[in-house]
């Protein structure tokens, strides 16, 4: 008699630390999304908000949002990691391209990150 295989589910991320180390690829696909606005420390909490369902209201997501309305960051939110999923194969070229983005993700993980904008 076979045992059936289970599935092993890690838990979910806490951190922006463990946001970085598990997504460090998607983390910088939402930089590309951002143009640079976001460093790897910021796409990194606004992924962890995602995770956990929360919004995220910095400038750049306010903005789009128009406002403070908690559904419309939410959608926000949604849409930025959506985005950043589904535009990876064309993160290149000027303010969005993924291996300068990788880079200063895996510069984040040794304590090396930008602090501003990534791409200043």
């Amino acid at each position: 008699m076979q045992e059936k295989a289970r599935a092993v589910l890690r838990p979910r991320p806490q951190t922006r630390v463990e946001v970085l180390r598990r997504y460090p690829r998607l983390v910088a696909h939402m930089i590309c999304v951002s143009l640079g606005y976001f460093t790897p420390a910021a796409a990194a909490g606004a992924l962890l908000d995602y995770i956990q369902g929360e919004t995220h209201a910095c400038e750049y997501y306010c903005h789009m949002a128009q406002g403070w309305d908690r559904e419309k960051l939410l959608k926000v939110g949604r849409d930025v990691v959506e985005r950043a999923f589904r535009a990876r194969h064309y993160h290149y070229g000027f303010m969005a391209h993924y291996p300068l983005a990788r880079r200063l993700v895996q510069d984040e993980l040794q304590g090396q990150g930008p602090t501003f904008a990534s791409w200043f």
